[in-house]
């Protein structure tokens, strides 16, 4: 009768390993869910403003799109045209300067297609940087670590719930952010999204490869389309016709973001019939490039992904909402506590992206209130998830503007903590102390 009671009391894998107890739970002030480009400032951000902070993400190493998807430019960090200045400093500068030290470029030149200006980089690096900076952090940070359920009590989100290859964990908070690119943790505490834009539709999602092997120059987006109209014709099976290889002119290796396509929703199903669609058309530029691209006939080509990389998901409803419309008149606020440059870029035609441009040398203010979820008394959110509509958010998605976001939002969630109101002075105080641009 004590061997059933037992069993009956047990879940089974405690009883394989001698009935060991696995369950495990973490208290904290401040949990950041994702360790993207905002995650990682979020951290930073709320553990410099004197919270104890955890930081949960569910791959093997931090980066986001950096190193999830081989997104190899940081978008974001500088106004647009000649003359730029930066506009993204704090966490974010400090990353660049770290990066620096492996042999990156942060003086970056404006693009010949575009006029934009980003700053390339080796994925392997930003892998070694984002380590780095935890570790001389005062942040608790777990990789592998899947979040699953989320518990809201009425607009208070009191804890999530994770598991790992050992079981599952609990991680109970005051104050959460939601840096998971997906507004993963907004969804699961059941708080109302957007998706897309007023008809619903998302921007492409894609699929970076590394390239080897290229020759050592810039490599055009007009050079591009003309090599993948004559592919076209000549049957090898391309979708989409335009984007861009991103890599520094004097180096022969870069990554191609062309592959494409577009998610209906973020479900297991959707996401494995994209991943496999996506590694054949890789193949198939692989061709395309190789017959077309001058000075390509050798390539080799090193990895792909290893994830599709995601423009446009869910978004939250916040206290306010950045417009497109009027991002690009370059408005100043006074409640502003991070600055948006990159011109908006939509990636929703197989043919065309579409730009529209923010003036030469200006930036938008990104208001306090646009990170704040509005159905949720301690839940903020960062990057690609803030409140905005479709096309404001093809600026602020990019990672540059991610880490502006992020070090607000965790800044944010350790001077509030559970109160539902906050103090936008007070916040940009302190990040101006901890020496973000706002």
């Amino acid at each position: 009768n004590m061997f059933i009671k037992f069993i009956l009391n047990k879940p089974y894998k405690h009883i394989i390993r001698g009935g060991k107890n696995m369950q495990r739970q973490i208290e904290c002030d401040v949990a950041v869910l994702g360790g993207g480009a905002a995650g990682v400032a979020a951290a930073i951000g709320a553990s410099r403003a004197g919270a104890k902070t955890v930081l949960i993400e569910r791959n093997p190493y931090f980066g986001g799109q950096a190193t999830n998807s081989q997104v190899t430019a940081y978008c974001g960090f500088f106004t647009r045209g000649e003359n730029y200045d930066q506009v993204v400093e704090g966490v974010g500068g400090e990353v660049l300067k770290r990066l620096e030290k492996y042999g990156t470029n942060i003086h970056p030149r404006p693009s010949k297609s575009t006029g934009n200006v980003s700053v390339s980089f080796n994925p392997e690096y930003v892998k070694l940087v984002m380590d780095q900076i935890l570790q001389e952090s005062s942040v608790e940070y777990y990789l592998h670590s899947q979040m699953y359920e989320v518990l809201n009590n009425n607009g208070t989100i009191e804890e999530i719930k994770c598991t790992d290859d050992e079981g599952t964990f609990t991680v109970r908070a005051k104050a959460f952010v939601d840096a998971s690119g997906n507004a993963n943790l907004v969804h699961f505490a059941e708080i109302k999204t957007n998706w897309g834009d007023e008809d619903g539709n998302v921007q492409q999602s894609s699929l970076p490869f590394r390239i080897d092997n290229m020759p050592a120059k810039e490599i055009l987006k007009s050079d591009i389309e003309v090599a993948l109209k004559k592919a076209k014709e000549a049957g090898i099976p391309i979708h989409k016709e335009t984007g861009l290889i991103v890599k520094i002119p004097d180096k022969t290796y870069g990554y191609c973001t062309i592959p494409s396509t577009v998610l209906s929703d973020l479900s297991a199903e959707t996401l494995t019939k994209a991943e496999v669609y996506l590694r054949s058309q890789v193949n198939a530029y692989v061709q395309a490039f190789e017959k077309y691209m001058d000075g390509f006939q050798d390539i080799i080509i090193s990895s792909s992904g290893p994830s599709v990389g995601i423009r446009e998901a869910r978004r939250i409803i916040g206290d306010k909402m950045l417009k497109g419309e009027e991002i690009i008149m370059a408005p100043k606020s006074d409640d502003s506590i991070a600055r948006g440059a990159w011109s908006p870029e939509i990636h929703k035609s197989n043919t065309n992206i579409s730009y529209t441009h923010i003036p030469d040398n200006e930036y938008f203010s990104i208001p306090l209130g646009c990170l704040k979820v509005r159905d949720a008394k301690n839940l903020w959110a960062a990057g690609r998830t803030i409140s905005t509509d479709s096309l404001a958010l093809g600026s602020v998605r990019v990672m540059g503007t991610g880490f502006a976001t992020g070090q607000a939002a965790g800044v944010a969630a350790a001077l509030t903590l559970d109160n539902a109101s906050y103090d936008v002075k007070k916040v940009q105080e302190e990040l101006l102390k901890q020496g973000a641009l706002i």
